[in-house]
């Protein structure tokens, strides 16, 4: 801890971790962030919780890293650019590229749907194995522990007792992040992915904006959120894997 707290405070060349050092020193306390390899001042930690390598590195070197997978948030394909030496390097390869979508909150006019709810802490386990269906390893970076801790930021929509559609979201102070939404087809309702998205924003009105990341070439999924009053900015995520 030591060790990375003064690498820390003396600057990295490069990472692709965002976290303050108080909450970075919070998850290695809590054995939430476990350091994968040390070489100098270059830290790699997998974050157990979402699967993801993080990294921290002064060196543009192969690190023969394990199979990992990252992913790199920025906000132009120039600060983008600045990764991929140590990409190419340690033979990773993108998988996923998306680009965030923001409404703002005087744009939403939400209309209440009574069929959506919100879930129990026993529908957890489900609501994981739901969106597994949907969203491979990489890209599905919440795991069950973490679904239990954000039960309160879910809702579900629910036939014959089974979870059909659902839809994750984070809180900051100003803004909502759609973390993840999914819905079956040939329901009882055809507007349950819609709906799922309204109850979000009605519960949310405090929020400034309400945010979100879409794959470039889902084109359905991107008609849906402009549908909504969604339009895109330029910060980018994306996922690799070395595998």
């Amino acid at each position: 801890m030591d060790l990375f707290e003064r690498a820390f405070y003396k600057g990295f060349k490069l990472s692709n971790c965002a976290d303050h050092i108080d909450l970075m020193k919070e998850k290695i306390l809590n054995h939430k962030f476990v350091l994968q390899k040390k070489e100098n001042d270059n830290f790699f930690f997998l974050d157990v919780l979402d699967g993801l390598l993080y990294y921290f590195i002064n060196d543009l070197k192969n690190y023969n890293l394990p199979k990992s997978c990252i992913k790199i948030l920025a906000k132009t394909n120039n600060q983008l650019s600045q990764h991929n030496d140590f990409l190419k390097l340690n033979n990773f390869k993108e998988i996923l590229k998306h680009q965030q979508m923001v409404l703002k909150k005087d744009n939403a006019k939400p209309s209440s749907f009574s069929f959506i709810s919100q879930p129990r802490r026993d529908d957890a386990e489900e609501i994981y194995y739901f969106f597994k269906k949907y969203f491979n390893h990489c890209l599905f970076y919440f795991s069950k522990q973490t679904i239990e801790e954000k039960i309160n930021n879910i809702f579900i929509y629910k036939e014959q007792q089974k979870i059909h559609g659902a839809l994750i979201y984070t809180q900051t102070l100003s803004s909502c992040f759609l973390d993840f939404i999914a819905v079956d087809r040939n329901l009882k309702y055809k507007n349950v992915a819609f709906a799922l998205l309204n109850h979000y924003f009605l519960v949310n009105q405090k929020k400034k904006f309400f945010k979100l990341f879409v794959e470039e070439n889902n084109i359905k999924a991107i008609e849906f959120y402009k549908k909504s009053g969604f339009d895109f900015n330029n910060i980018i995520l994306n996922f690799y894997r070395n595998f």
